[in-house]
């Protein structure tokens, strides 16, 4: 080594981003500098994120009727999941929490293997009678769940004809009915017929209706509307998406894009590294369908966040960057 001239130690973080750098560092610098850097870094350095299996909603490592009870809970959004068990809830990985999820959840706990994909269909006939609103459901494969999600601003009942297997739960929050179907040892509906009488005493509005039918292994049939007088439509399988941001690198602003498939209350946020909510782009009441705001972050420093989009009982996130 050439006098005068000292070795340099570079900290490059899990961004591969320059953290610090400095000439001839001792032990305590170097330390100091690393324990630092994990400080920043927050959640994403803690022994590899979430390690709980799918389906092990209360993380105990048994996948039984408490986690099956948990996630009914979830869906009707009675208790709300969060952050593991959230991730472990979604059996499916397609960012939503449903009657498709609590199938697969039946199956995991029961043993049963995935059968091969079926795609099935199914024609809703539905009928404005003098009790509420009658569905005929009649299915060109066997069902094993419905689940609906009824806007009005009343609790209504719903009744499922014959079915006496099938286990039943609903519930009315924040002017949400809703209402599960399914067994717990995912035996199918009685037949292709299905016939549900939605009690109501006020005017039920048909397109505030979303109902989600799943077959023996969890996968959603594609649904038809048909109403009395025989006019159709197809109503696309609902979703629930945070787009990509636009532009991502940015600076200082960036566009948030999302869909709902129900009206909801919605929570669009950001936050740093470390988990610490940093600002709110929107929250409170949102419409079905996309919408698109702005996020101006002039006030932060660059670095990385996550725009993070909740709606009842959904969650998704995405990776932003920051660079002034």
């Amino acid at each position: 080594m050439l006098d005068n001239y000292f070795p340099s130690t570079v900290w490059i973080d899990h961004e591969m981003r320059v953290y610090d750098k400095l000439n001839n560092a001792g032990s305590w610098s170097i330390g100091s500098r690393i324990d630092a850097m994990l400080d920043s870094c927050g959640s994403l350095c803690e022994d590899g994120g979430c390690t709980t299996a799918l389906g092990d909603l209360n993380e105990d490592e048994i996948l039984n009727i408490q986690d099956l009870i948990t996630m009914v809970n979830h869906i009707l959004s009675i208790s709300v999941l969060q952050e593991c068990p959230l991730e472990a809830a979604d059996m499916n990985v397609d960012g939503i929490i449903n009657i498709q999820d609590l199938i697969s959840l039946v199956n995991a706990i029961l043993g049963n293997g995935r059968l091969s994909k079926l795609d099935g269909n199914a024609n809703i006939q539905y009928d404005f009678i003098n009790e509420g609103l009658m569905l005929s459901i009649k299915s060109d494969i066997e069902i094993s769940g419905i689940q609906l999600s009824i806007m009005n601003d009343l609790p209504v009942e719903v009744e499922l004809k014959d079915n006496s297997h099938i286990t039943q739960e609903s519930s009315f929050i924040d002017g949400i009915n809703r209402y599960l179907a399914y067994s717990i040892f995912n035996q199918s509906f009685d037949g292709h017929y299905t016939d549900l009488l939605i009690k109501s005493d006020v005017n039920l509005d048909i397109d505030k209706i979303y109902i989600t039918i799943a077959d023996i292994n969890g996968d959603a049939l594609e649904v038809t509307y048909i109403e009395s007088n025989n006019q159709s439509k197809y109503i696309e399988p609902s979703s629930f998406e945070l787009g990509e941001l636009y532009p991502n690198p940015f600076n200082p602003s960036t566009q948030v894009n999302f869909k709902l498939p129900v009206d909801s209350h919605v929570k669009l946020s950001a936050y740093d590294v470390r988990g610490q909510e940093v600002g709110i782009i929107f929250e409170g009441a949102q419409s079905i369908g996309s919408h698109s705001y702005i996020w101006n972050a002039s006030n932060l420093p660059s670095g990385v966040y996550y725009v993070r989009l909740q709606a009842g009982s959904m969650v998704a996130s995405q990776k932003a960057l920051l660079i002034k």
